[in-house]
């Protein structure tokens, strides 16, 4: 469906008028009603909203031309009197598909918002009141919607949720990394130190490293919950009963006519959150690179502007916005010479020919490298390197790869179906590490068995581990 299929041709044609600015202005005063009425709102309480703000503006002679010559224009009509200008303007938004009035069995006429409508003007409320997103909030929500007990029952509905939350913590987190780059291009327009001052020390500070920097970085920090949320997207990733229930809900309520595309949408929605939870470093950093480049960039544009001394940067400064201001005046060819006037600037002088006492070093011809001898060691004996070749294929057979891994778990299990961390005997360092591994492991693709986090902690009888008793399952259709 393309966009003006969805909304009126003519929506946005009162947001691009001369009466742009009082035309917004009332409609976000409608919102407003509306956001605090049950149902409808009746026809004269809008009247009545839209008179007082008119006879607000009444000393505005732009607003009260703008609006008599919009009147004249659409109906060849000179209105005088305050609720004919109101009803103009209701009339107006109605027609451009801002507010649908409707006329009940009684006779009365009652306004309500389309739903797009709606939608609209919540995100431009958000705009011109600056908000700036909870992050830790959607985190949590993620976090709280994945591990919940009704996330068992109607899976569907928590990984649908859990998808939009984090959509909108990436988005928020990107428009954070967007709103540090507009400060920096403000600062740089500024020419007075008050107005860079006071970007940086009222409008950066409250809105960005108070609202939103600040609280990143400390109380809405995403580390707290990102493991958890990354590790139970792994453990549904690697259940295809889970996949095949959510999958099954979905085609149920018409989400999906056919199982196969419901399944590739739960993959879809699964990998996205668990790519944006393991990738939010990058975006992290760049915030961070921004909001160090805004700061770089307000001073560096503050001491520019403060530098006026005679000293050589002084004058540098000087002359470059002597040849700015030139060539901004059409006065200067950014080609041509310098004139004459910048030679009172500076003491640099021109030097015509290049003698035996000139400051110069000429340059020499390049000598021939000489290398040095290589000295050849003792030869190894055999001894050493047997020793050595040894040592190597021990450090080999301690590396706990995969396949190792995979392997001393189905050893252990000898034919069961689980067993506990308990059972393994963990009598060392290198029995410790297995279990370490194992549990690292657990979440491959290409492992022979998966794991249950849940269970009490254990100590070896030794007293030297503790750890969780984790349960070591094999799965299901496995033929190892």
């Amino acid at each position: 469906m393309k966009l003006f299929d969805a909304v009126p041709e003519n929506l946005f044609s009162i947001l691009s008028s001369p009466l742009k600015e009082y035309y917004s202005d009332i409609l976000f005063k409608i919102y407003e009603q509306y956001m605090l009425t049950t149902f409808t709102m009746k026809r004269e309480v809008i009247i009545d909203i839209i008179i007082d703000y008119i006879d607000e503006h009444r000393e505005d002679q732009n607003f009260s031309r703008s609006l008599d010559e919009d009147i004249w224009e659409n109906s060849m009509e000179n209105v005088s009197d305050i609720r004919s200008r109101a009803n103009y303007v209701l009339r107006k938004l109605e027609s451009c598909g801002w507010v649908m009035i409707e006329t009940y069995s009684n006779y009365e006429q009652y306004i309500s918002l389309p739903d797009y409508a709606i939608k609209i003007m919540e995100t431009l409320d958000k705009i011109r009141k600056n908000y700036q997103a909870e992050y830790q909030g959607y985190v949590y929500a993620t976090y709280s919607l994945l591990y919940s007990q009704e996330a068992a029952r109607q899976g569907h509905i928590a990984l649908e949720k859990a998808f939009e939350q984090t959509e909108q913590l990436i988005s928020g987190l990107k428009s954070l990394n967007h709103n540090i780059k507009r400060y920096i291009e403000r600062v740089l327009t500024k020419k007075q130190p008050k107005d860079i001052l006071r970007i940086h020390f009222e409008d950066y500070k409250n809105e960005i490293l108070d609202k939103s920097y600040h609280r990143l970085k400390t109380s809405d920090n995403v580390s707290k919950y990102r493991p958890k949320i990354i590790q139970k997207i792994n453990q549904w990733q690697n259940d295809p009963t889970r996949i095949s229930e959510i999958a099954t809900q979905d085609v149920r309520r018409g989400k999906h006519k056919e199982l196969t595309d419901a399944k590739k949408d739960v993959y879809r929605k699964l990998d996205f959150i668990r790519q944006s939870y393991i990738n939010m470093d990058s975006l992290l950093e760049e915030i961070d690179r921004r909001n160090s480049q805004y700061a770089s960039a307000s001073f560096m544009q503050l001491k520019y502007i403060l530098n006026s001394s005679k000293n050589l940067e002084g004058q540098l400064v000087d002359i470059l916005t002597y040849l700015a201001d030139k060539i901004a005046e059409g006065k200067l060819d950014r080609k041509g010479f310098i004139p004459e006037k910048l030679s009172s600037l500076f003491s640099l002088y021109s030097q015509d020919f290049i003698d035996e006492n000139s400051l110069y070093t000429p340059r020499t011809a390049s000598r021939n490298h000489s290398p040095e001898a290589i000295k050849l060691s003792a030869p190894v004996s055999s001894e050493v390197r047997r020793k050595i070749l040894q040592g190597v294929k021990q450090k080999l057979d301690r590396k706990m790869t995969r396949d190792k891994i995979d392997k001393y778990v189905l050893e252990n299990l000898k034919g069961r179906d689980s067993i506990k961390a308990s059972q393994l005997e963990v009598k060392d360092i290198d029995d410790f590490l297995k279990l370490i591994y194992i549990s690292a492991y657990s979440q491959s693709k290409n492992i022979s068995y998966k794991v249950d986090f849940t269970g009490d902690k254990v100590v070896t009888p030794n007293g030297r581990f503790e750890f969780r008793d984790i349960k070591i399952k094999k799965k299901r259709g496995n033929g190892k």
